[in-house]
């Protein structure tokens, strides 16, 4: 009988939605339901109500009908999105990672889109969009163009460019509405970087005036910003957290790479800094709009340069010059040294299942709305089970 009440529930539905026009998955978000999601939350109730069918439990109708599917997430559940990239024809570790890990995502930003100085968006190439998309849409994830400025030396011809010109802007932003559109994604991630400091208003007018065109289409709208903890930091001053927090969706917070090729060798993401830049950002940008950036690779600093190393990676530099892996009390993240074939000298810092559950204590301490994984398949893979364990889903 229960079967029974269940299908007959669930046809009803199907049956009485079928005449709302269809909006993009995740039409909706966390941050407050659309007109039509609300209309569907009543309808859902009613029905539920009707055939006494309780939306609580877990079953498949529940989790056809679950928070997933909306995009609108209960208090207290944090999300989880996985920066989705390929740098080659046959890489396959965010693909791989994507698949084995599909059931703990609730979104993914696919690096498939590069914006230039003219206003064009360039596709980067990369495993098919298509069935990247179908995928993630059959398991209920968002899927988020992300799209990167290119950075070339002249700042003329690269973002300021665009930023700064009302005209390339609206160029810019019909190119990037006939991306989403073209290959079916829910919205899009916004990953502009060395942003000149005195774009910053330029920026805002950019996110306002793309959130304008978006939105009302159903889109999501979000964007990556470098951490801060004051307005003195040049590489992250063009970022107006107030102002951006007003037309965007989510905001992701990068709170990795304090130390890379641009400095001396230490911790990727050592958890008291990353908390003060929270700390920071919270000031201005409603939590429940706030990811936190989770790095899952480390580098490798030597003479010879930096270069970045993803889990698996170090993994095998352990298992080949066996060094002391050491912990740092101070950042809580692991590190160690070893001098390679070539006599050379090296110094290793990365994240691990370890280090990332200290990332994760933030995000239920400050409440937040979920976490930012930079990249699908650079991660420690015992670091899933410690986000499932740690974080409510």
């Amino acid at each position: 009988m229960r079967n029974y009440k269940n299908i007959v529930f669930l046809l009803l539905l199907v049956l009485c939605t079928s005449i709302i026009v269809p909006l993009p998955a995740y039409a909706s978000t966390s941050l407050g339901s659309s007109g039509q999601a609300g209309f569907l939350d009543t309808l859902v109730g009613l029905l539920a109500n009707l055939f006494h069918i309780d939306l609580n439990q877990t079953n498949p109708l529940t989790q056809i009908l679950s928070p997933r599917t909306t995009g609108v997430l209960p208090p207290g559940q944090k999300d989880v999105l996985g920066f989705y990239a390929e740098w080659s024809a046959d890489d396959m570790a965010s693909y791989n990672d994507l698949q084995q890990h599909i059931h703990s995502l609730g979104a993914i930003a696919p690096f498939w889109a590069t914006l230039h100085g003219d206003g064009s968006v360039t596709n980067r190439g990369g495993r098919d969009h298509a069935s990247v998309i179908k995928y993630a849409h059959n398991n209920h994830v968002t899927a988020l163009l992300l799209v990167n400025n290119a950075k070339q030396n002249d700042p003329d011809s690269g973002i300021h460019a665009v930023l700064t010109n009302p005209s390339l802007r609206k160029t810019a932003i019909a190119n990037l509405e006939a991306y989403i559109k073209k290959y079916n994604l829910d919205g899009i991630n916004i990953d502009f970087e060395q942003v000149p400091q005195t774009d910053r208003d330029s920026l805002t007018a950019f996110m306002r005036e793309l959130s304008a065109r978006l939105k009302p289409q159903g889109y999501l709208v979000t964007i990556d910003v470098f951490p801060k903890h004051n307005e003195e930091n040049d590489v992250a001053n063009a970022y107006d957290y107030a102002q951006l927090a007003k037309y965007a969706d989510r905001i992701m917070l990068m709170t990795y790479d304090y130390h890379a090729g641009w400095n001396g060798a230490g911790p990727i993401a050592g958890v008291h800094a990353v908390e003060t830049d929270l700390k920071y950002a919270l000031k201005f940008i409603p939590k429940n709009k706030v990811y936190l950036g989770i790095a899952g690779y480390g580098y490798d600093w030597s003479n010879n340069g930096v270069e970045s190393v993803e889990y698996s990676a170090v993994q095998k530099l352990i298992s080949r010059y066996g060094p002391n892996v050491q912990w740092d009390d101070s950042s809580e993240s692991p590190h160690f040294s070893y001098t390679g074939s070539d006599g050379v000298y090296h110094r290793v810092w990365y994240e691990n299942k370890e280090s990332i559950k200290y990332k994760l204590d933030l995000v239920n301490k400050y409440d937040i709305a979920g976490i930012a994984v930079w990249k699908l398949g650079d991660e420690d893979p015992a670091a899933w089970q410690v986000i499932k364990d740690t974080l409510k889903r």
